[in-house]
């Protein structure tokens, strides 16, 4: 089986044996700004980690939009708008093209394989530079009704302080979404605010640690902030398990800080809901994706 994923970095291509388990992965760097050089880069991207022999069955891909009427729309990478890439991608790698949410593969696969085993509802939140997210129920992705099931991270923040009012603009076009609040940009995007220096995700977490009191407050902040979206998830889906993935995910303060927030902003004292880091790696979507072409 044959899965892909594609969001605003890299295009991953993953092999999966059955039974979900990935024999091998590859990425690319995702095209800047042409939608014909994505499609080139994928398909060079299959034949290289592939080979040049058909493709057998349905391939998955997990992309950061939504589909109507067989176009992309809201995608985080802007040139996906509009194109009908199920159909081009059928005809540039000659096998059917099965599209699924982002978020709902990366979430499958963390059900079937991650930090999710054994949890009854879990959701996903994928938090890179771009957020994403999805549900599982019983071991069912709850695409939703439109297909946005999981789409948290473009809801508004909860619970804005004054500051938080002034209208950051997110990339979908409307202000004060959580992604604009919660996601690596935003994080990497206060420091810069405050210090006028530019520092990676990563760099930050060192900087708090070496008593940077900037990255540390950031930080704070930061955790602060998702612990209002996460409790808006808790109060809304009451999952039992809520897995967070992609670089904010590998900040283990995260895991341990953030639910000490939920008390304030949900209606129970002590709420049960497990936060969990993600277990799979960047090919988890991919990975999700060839899963669910091949059910």
């Amino acid at each position: 089986m044959l899965g892909l994923s594609i969001d605003n970095d890299l295009i991953h291509a993953a092999i999966v044996k059955d039974g979900g388990a990935a024999v091998s992965s590859a990425n690319a760097v995702t095209p800047d700004d042409s939608y014909r050089a994505c499609l080139q880069t994928i398909a060079d991207l299959v034949v290289r980690h592939v080979g040049n022999d058909r493709i057998k069955g349905s391939v998955g891909v997990a992309i950061p939009a939504v589909v109507r009427e067989h176009c992309l729309t809201n995608s985080a990478v802007p040139y996906l708008n509009g194109k009908n890439l199920q159909q081009d991608l059928q005809a540039a790698l000659g096998c059917p093209i099965r599209l699924y949410s982002y978020g709902t593969c990366f979430t499958y696969y963390e059900a079937v394989h991650g930090a999710g085993i054994g949890a009854n509802s879990l959701f996903g939140m994928h938090i890179d530079t771009h957020c994403t997210g999805g549900l599982v129920v019983n071991g069912v992705c709850m695409d939703g009704n439109n297909g946005i099931a999981g789409n948290w991270a473009h809801l508004p923040l909860p619970a804005p302080v004054p500051y938080e009012t002034d209208g950051q603009i997110c990339w979908c076009g409307r202000t004060g979404c959580m992604e604009s609040f919660v996601s690596a940009a935003s994080l990497e995007r206060d420091y810069v605010n405050i210090t006028g220096n530019h520092l990676g995700i990563d760099a930050i977490a060192v900087a708090a640690q070496d008593s940077d009191i900037v990255a540390e407050n950031v930080l704070q902040v930061l955790e602060d902030r998702l612990g209002r979206a996460t409790a808006a998830i808790i109060t809304l889906l009451d999952p039992d398990v809520i897995i967070i993935g992609g670089r904010i995910g590998q900040m283990e303060r995260l895991i341990r800080n953030v639910p000490r927030k939920w008390p304030g902003y949900v209606t129970v004292k002590r709420p049960r809901t497990q936060l969990c880091p993600a277990k799979t790696g960047a090919h988890a979507a991919a990975t999700g994706a060839a899963m669910l072409a091949s059910g």
